[in-house]
């Protein structure tokens, strides 16, 4: 009988040639021959996942943590498996599984923070990602992710501080194209509605035309220093008259 290393080798060729099912034949007889299975599970996980038979991916995988539940690697790459089955729940499950065995996780934060979004729970995805930037302050995926959930819970102000703050930090290029436009979206809307609000309330448009920054901040509004370069640049004081007609058209 050949060992299980060249089971092992013979079938990281027929991978490399694309011919899974020869390859999956091969690991089973590695299997057979090695009472270390681990690795041999996690191989077989692997040409499982190339061929999409994910259950399978899965069950492998297991019986490789099952074998060493200190795992981090096969624990890591069930993660990925369950996140590509779009299996949330089992992902949250299986991330705080690994949290337990090694808390400062990246892999299990990233996962447990996608998982959480996927699911909807913003709040926890946010505390998620606070955690994660805690860990690594450097990386600005993770502020872009704060900044994104922020957008999403309707915080513009925080959400546009964290879109400079991934600009400041001199990302890749597509990652500062997106926070620009994320920022250029963000500015539009709260202009949009710093407007409204001026033509309806002329107190605010009072204070607008004396000191828009300090007015619209007071108000609660955060922009872009390009968005506040805008909003400098309206004449509040030529704004129609709505406010006045709409006061005599319900009160007189």
């Amino acid at each position: 009988m050949k060992s299980a290393d060249a089971y092992l080798e013979k079938a990281t060729e027929y991978e490399e040639a694309g011919l899974l099912d020869e390859a999956v034949r091969e690991l089973k007889k590695a299997l057979r021959a090695t009472s270390d299975k681990g690795p041999v599970y996690l191989k077989l996980a692997e040409v499982y996942e190339a061929q999409r038979q994910m259950d399978d991916a899965v069950s492998a995988i297991n019986k490789a943590i099952h074998l060493n539940p200190s795992d981090v690697e096969a624990r890591e790459m069930l993660l990925d498996v369950l996140l590509e089955l779009g299996s949330f729940d089992e992902a949250i499950r299986e991330s705080n599984n690994l949290l337990r065995i090694h808390p400062r996780s990246l892999s299990a934060l990233e996962v447990l923070s996608i998982a959480y979004l996927q699911k909807g729970m913003l709040d926890k995805a946010l505390k998620v990602t606070n955690e994660l930037i805690t860990l690594d302050p450097s990386a600005p995926a993770n502020h872009f992710k704060r900044a994104w959930l922020f957008q999403q819970k309707g915080d513009d102000g925080s959400a546009i501080a964290e879109f400079t703050r991934v600009l400041e930090m001199h990302p890749e290029d597509e990652m500062a194209r997106d926070a620009q436009q994320a920022m250029d979206v963000l500015d539009s809307r709260q202009l949009r509605q710093i407007i409204t609000l001026a033509l309806e309330d002329y107190i605010f448009r009072a204070k607008l035309t004396r000191d828009a920054e300090a007015a619209a901040l007071e108000r609660g509004y955060v922009l872009s220093y390009s968005g506040m370069a805008a909003l400098k640049q309206i004449k509040f004081d030529e704004l129609p008259e709505v406010y006045s007609e709409w006061k005599q058209r319900y009160y007189h």
